[in-house]
């Protein structure tokens, strides 16, 4: 806001009478004035931005868990922020966001589990299948990028994350982490699937990687974003801000079992220093 209480002093700052000179305490006050401005004004624009993004819903994450469950009031706002998403994709440490999500909002962890989500298995899948996955995109929050899912083959660390009595580290939750991005189940392993490249991504840059998934172009005129990847109708799928969008995509589940383990979803932002990551919890049969 602008400061109104305190006025530049007349004797060291006049516009009535030559010469028109301004005191070095008095361009200190002005300097400090416009500076505060600026950063106010900055300060806006990215709160503007920040309104809205995107949660894991298929297979359930606990975060839509907690929505269903009325202890999320925006699923959408579980983000890691202030970092470095882009062009590295792996750059960005996940901090108290840890792999299944801390919404600030709410106060809620999802590294833990509670009362809605984390007890046991949303689903089931087979060792090898292919199945399909869908996130959702907030219709103000898309920040375009790139997004992966990942399965950490760690069971001893992923328990860590399935004791309702016990919450992670920051440790914990970046080793979790490491191990996700070791188990990325790569766009390319599904047979027939086209796997593009970023078109907000140069060649021999960092993001330059099919293996990951990849939304359109942030500032195309059509299909633009994350919602132009399925092209699906407003309100789609459930967000709190605005209504959201599905993005689907398929996955190729590993040649692991385990009887209670993560599924987890990364999405980076191009557009906005912020990540958002989720976890499903799931099982494999062999």
């Amino acid at each position: 806001m602008v400061p109104t209480s305190t006025q530049i002093p007349k004797t060291q700052f006049s516009l009535t009478r030559p010469p028109y000179t301004l005191s070095r305490s008095a361009f200190g006050f002005a300097s400090n004035w416009i500076m505060t401005s600026i950063a106010t004004f900055g300060i806006l624009v990215v709160a503007g931005l920040a309104n809205g993004h995107g949660y894991l819903t298929v297979p359930k994450s606990r975060v839509r868990l907690g929505f269903e469950a009325g202890t999320d009031t925006c699923p959408e706002c579980t983000i890691q922020e202030p970092v470095s998403p882009w062009p590295d994709l792996d750059a960005a440490a996940v901090g108290r966001n840890g792999p299944c999500g801390y919404n600030a909002r709410v106060s809620v962890d999802y590294n833990q589990p509670g009362a809605s989500w984390g007890h046991e298995p949303v689903v089931t899948y087979t060792a090898g299948e292919v199945v399909e996955v869908q996130w959702c995109v907030d219709h103000n929050g898309d920040h375009g990028g790139m997004f992966a899912y990942r399965i950490c083959q760690n069971q001893e660390l992923v328990d860590k994350f399935l004791d309702p009595e016990y919450l992670p580290t920051g440790e914990e939750k970046q080793a979790a982490e490491d191990c996700f991005e070791e188990g990325l189940l790569d766009c390319n392993d599904v047979e027939d699937q086209v796997c593009d490249y970023s078109p907000d991504c140069n060649e021999g840059e960092a993001c330059w990687r099919n293996d990951w998934f990849t939304c359109n172009a942030f500032q195309s005129d059509s299909n633009r974003g994350c919602q132009g990847v399925d092209g699906s109708e407003f309100g789609s799928c459930a967000t709190t801000i605005a209504g959201g969008y599905t993005v689907t995509k398929r996955i190729k589940i590993p040649e692991y079992v385990s009887n209670h383990t993560l599924l987890s979803f990364r999405w980076n932002s191009f557009q906005t220093a912020q990540i958002y990551v989720n976890c499903a919890d799931i099982r494999i049969t062999s």
